[in-house]
């Protein structure tokens, strides 16, 4: 932690809007400019007297937060892993399914890079599942057996507290765990974006609820910086008509469910839709032509999607997320 006592307090700024009057505290911490609004003056009078005060104390200043090094803020007394929680359950029902799987995963990989020390007491493996499917689940935690709950209050004593977003070093080893799979190796493009994504909106809500004062992550295109990808497809890797037609024949002459894998594969070879746009559809979803008609062409009516993430996601123990899936 970066401190200094290059501190300088300038006049309170008062800035009078049309429907109301805000008072802005200004000052720097070894050059770098902070504010900090109130809506009363007595409240900006206060905090200003506050750093003041400090100052007069001989007290070094953050150069991370802009504060005092006494000042204790919320993200200081909270921990990281009480923080998540809060967040998954606040959430949870804003979501769907796959969301909320994609929120836990992350939330697991950056609550592990956010821990004092490793769990030598327990298996990588169990500590990475008792978060991602009891902790960040808000359905299912209070039935966690009892090897993951003292997986989790092990984790709950450990976890650094959230002003750790505070310290841009651990920040970057926060992104860096994000970014890497398991073995070591970089994670796909899609996987980093994602993950980047979520943190955001994470952030964002620490500092509705006045957590942090600032997002901590990195902002513009070196936020996200991965490696360009192309969508074009080799041809040679693609199944020819004849192929795919040997194929799906195959397929229907299969004695369980044949008919029914061959509707589902012919329908995604010949019309192009998700797997979970495939499986959503119905009979009725489907415009066949007339028999004596010239044009043979169908139509199939696309309206939703249903991804298979496990009934531990859903509200009603069905497998499948029903519906379009909504911001992280």
């Amino acid at each position: 932690m970066e401190t200094t006592y290059d501190v300088k307090i300038y006049k309170i700024l008062t800035y009078k809007g049309a429907k109301k009057t805000t008072y802005t505290v200004r000052w720097t911490v070894a050059d770098k400019r902070w504010r900090e609004p109130f809506n009363t003056v007595a409240l900006a009078e206060g905090f200003r007297s506050e750093l003041i005060r400090a100052t007069g104390k001989g007290e070094a200043f953050v150069v991370a937060t802009g504060l005092p090094v006494s000042h204790r803020s919320k993200s200081a007394a909270m921990s990281w892993y009480k923080f998540a929680v809060e967040y998954v359950d606040a959430r949870w029902s804003q979501l769907g399914g796959n969301s909320r799987k994609n929120i836990a995963k992350t939330l697991t990989a950056t609550t592990i890079a956010l821990l004092r020390t490793k769990p030598t007491q327990f298996a990588p493996a169990a500590v990475r599942t008792a978060l991602r499917e009891w902790a960040f689940n808000t359905n299912r935690r209070q039935d966690a057996p009892r090897d993951v709950v003292d997986i989790l209050r092990w984790v709950e004593r450990n976890s650094l507290p959230v002003s750790a977003w505070e310290d841009p070093e651990k920040v970057d080893q926060v992104l860096r765990s994000i970014d890497t799979r398991l073995d070591g190796k970089q994670a796909a493009a899609w996987s980093r974006k994602r993950n980047r994504r979520i943190l955001n909106v994470v952030m964002k809500y620490a500092i509705r609820r006045r957590v942090l004062r600032a997002n901590p992550l990195p902002k513009g295109k070196e936020s996200t910086a991965v490696e360009k990808t192309t969508n074009a497809v080799d041809k040679r890797s693609l199944l020819n008509p004849e192929q795919a037609a040997a194929i799906l024949d195959w397929i229907r002459r299969r004695p369980r469910g044949g008919k029914r894998l061959h509707a589902f594969f012919a329908t995604l070879y010949y019309c192009g839709p998700r797997p979970e746009e495939a499986v959503a559809m119905r009979v009725e979803d489907v415009i066949l032509p007339a028999p004596d008609a010239d044009d043979q062409w169908c139509e199939l009516l696309i309206h939703t999607a249903t991804p298979e993430v496990g009934k531990q996601w859903t509200d009603g123990g069905d497998p499948r997320a029903a519906g379009p899936e909504g911001p992280c």
